[in-house]
């Protein structure tokens, strides 16, 4: 079985902590545990307002959302620039910005990166979910 959920949002902040809810609501369907949803909660929180901050461009973002019985891919599409680099920056631990995308590699399984055309930047988050009873017996 596979669920996909898909977002079409303006670029503001009001938006990350919707997406976050409505992402929860769907995973707590599908029992997966709380410490796993706040993992992915937490990522793509930090993918939707890297999104709104970040996306010089654009007056929308997408998120797209596949629940697999063992996984969840969540695509977080923007029409900005992106950073210069794929790779997470190096900075310290009480730095108020750049974090963001070292703390998605942090609680994620797999994460991708890349230039979307014709203009902006895909982010892939991929985690593998932990339930707690298996999902239709």
């Amino acid at each position: 079985m596979e669920v996909r959920l898909s977002l079409s949002l303006p670029r503001d902040t009001t938006t990350v902590p919707l997406t976050r809810r409505v992402l929860d609501a769907a995973l707590a369907v599908f029992s997966v545990t709380t410490d796993c949803r706040e993992d992915i909660g937490l990522a793509v929180g930090e993918a939707c307002a890297n999104a709104v901050q970040h996306a010089e461009t654009g007056a929308d973002y997408e998120v797209t959302v596949t629940i697999h019985e063992d996984r969840c891919i969540i695509d977080v599409v923007d029409e900005g620039a992106g950073p210069d680099s794929v790779t997470p920056r190096d900075v310290g631990p009480d730095s108020e910005s750049g974090r963001g995308l070292k703390i998605i590699h942090a609680l994620s399984d797999m994460v991708e990166l890349r230039r979307h055309h014709p203009r902006g930047m895909a982010l892939r988050i991929v985690k593998l979910l932990t339930r707690t009873t298996p999902v239709f017996t």
